[in-house]
């Protein structure tokens, strides 16, 4: 689907970039052929004029003077004398030059019957395009000069092939250049397109994660509710209330699990929503690993908590937040753990700061993933991929623990394994 979207915005892109170089190119020969062609015209009426002033100040014309004056300005020069071919034509003139030039003397005299002003001792003379009978195109002169009691009649024929050439030559230049214009434009536009739809095929591969994550994520509370739920079967009448409590909870844990997994989807510069409240952290934790028990037992895995001894200050905090992210750590501690092992809680008090850990003695986080782990469906490696931990539940944690002003560090447990410590600050709190 997104070759043929990239293939469908490259000829898109190439498309419309090529016609707007095609349109200009055109315009541009069309006013360069204009110019080209009035100055070629211009050009050859200065010379037509500046060889009649040149035959007006001759007093006697010899062939010499005539055949070197056209051979040397390229010009085919027919003359009548009182309407008689002179020899000159004859002699110096090939029969195709003779012929091309009695053409163009006839349709002059048919296209200006009435050259002559009758004024004596001015050249008259009309400019006009000849194209003779074998297409060759031709800028020609049909002058009169009147001089003593005579009138000396002449055309004056200037190849154009040598403009001709040149705009031919300008077309092909502009041919080759727009050619590699177009393909320099399809390179560059599919380089661009490429780059243009990596977001969307980034978003998707995003939203695949996001499905497999979410999985994940969810499957945490509903792993403490199945829990109590088995649990239940075998418990008394008054632990059976402490399990409905654990689900009713968890299963609150679950919706709001449920609309954070949208928010991160949504954007990443939204907030979670906090309601914050004074909490007693140690009672929070308590509640906690309680609640996490059945699933320690089910790992095969020492859940302890270390509490300190004196009174702690209550911490401004959203208490079902805070509980989020401690689950998270506890769930990830707890499938990255080992039979036999330990995952360990311990809450600290320290210059106006909480501190809590969470701790455990598994399989560890390598050095080269650690700058990734809080990512947004990042994976580490192959030995957390089969485990189907994609990443989400950590950077839920994050944005939860910066929402609150505070931040999560990793560190290596002593001997193997991994340790968060969530930092959360104490703000003077108002009753």
């Amino acid at each position: 689907m997104y070759k043929k979207l990239h293939r469908r915005l490259t000829l898109l892109f190439t498309g419309i970039a090529g016609a707007i170089l095609i349109a200009m190119s055109v315009s541009y020969l069309f006013m360069s052929e204009k110019e080209l062609h009035q100055n070629t015209s211009l050009a050859f009426s200065s010379q037509a004029a500046s060889l009649l002033f040149s035959l007006e100040q001759q007093s006697s014309l010899t062939w010499e003077w005539l055949s070197k004056t056209a051979a040397a300005q390229k010009l085919i020069l027919m003359l009548h004398d009182n309407g008689v071919p002179i020899s000159y034509n004859r002699i110096v003139l090939s029969d195709r030059e003779n012929a091309l030039a009695g053409e163009a003397m006839a349709y002059a005299k048919k296209a200006f019957p009435g050259l002559s002003d009758g004024s004596h001792y001015a050249a008259v003379h009309r400019e006009f395009h000849w194209v003779g009978k074998g297409s060759e195109a031709y800028d020609a002169s049909f002058f009169e000069i009147h001089k003593n009691s005579g009138t000396l009649t002449g055309i004056i024929l200037s190849s154009r092939a040598p403009f001709i050439r040149q705009i031919k030559a300008q077309r092909y230049r502009f041919l080759f250049l727009n050619i590699t214009g177009i393909f320099a434009l399809l390179l560059f536009s599919w380089h661009y397109t490429g780059k243009l739809i990596e977001p969307i095929i980034e978003s998707r591969k995003k939203q695949t994660a996001f499905v497999a994550s979410a999985s994940h994520e969810l499957r945490t509370p509903i792993a403490v509710i199945c829990s109590a739920v088995s649990a239940s079967k075998s418990a008394t009448e008054a632990q059976k209330d402490h399990f409905l409590h654990i689900i009713a909870e968890e299963s609150r844990r679950l919706s709001t699990l449920t609309d954070d997994l949208l928010l991160l989807n949504r954007a990443d510069t939204e907030r979670f929503h906090l309601d914050f409240k004074p909490a007693e952290l140690d009672t929070l934790l308590l509640d906690t690993c309680e609640a996490f028990e059945p699933m320690a037992k089910q790992h095969k895995i020492s859940l302890k908590i270390v509490l300190p001894e004196e009174t702690l200050p209550c911490c401004s905090c959203d208490s079902q937040r805070i509980q989020q992210t401690l689950s998270i750590l506890i769930s990830n501690a707890f499938s990255y753990g080992r039979p036999g092992g330990y995952v360990k809680l311990k809450l600290s008090y320290d210059k106006s700061m909480f501190w809590i850990m969470v701790e455990d003695n598994g399989i560890g986080i390598d050095e080269k993933d650690k700058p990734y782990i809080f990512d947004r469906f990042y994976r580490a490696d192959p030995s957390r991929s089969t485990k189907e931990h994609f990443g989400l539940g950590l950077c839920i944690a994050q944005e939860i623990i910066t929402a609150h002003g505070g931040k999560i560090i990793v560190t290596d447990t002593p001997g193997g394994g991994t340790r968060f410590f969530v930092l959360l600050r104490h703000p003077a709190i108002q009753t």
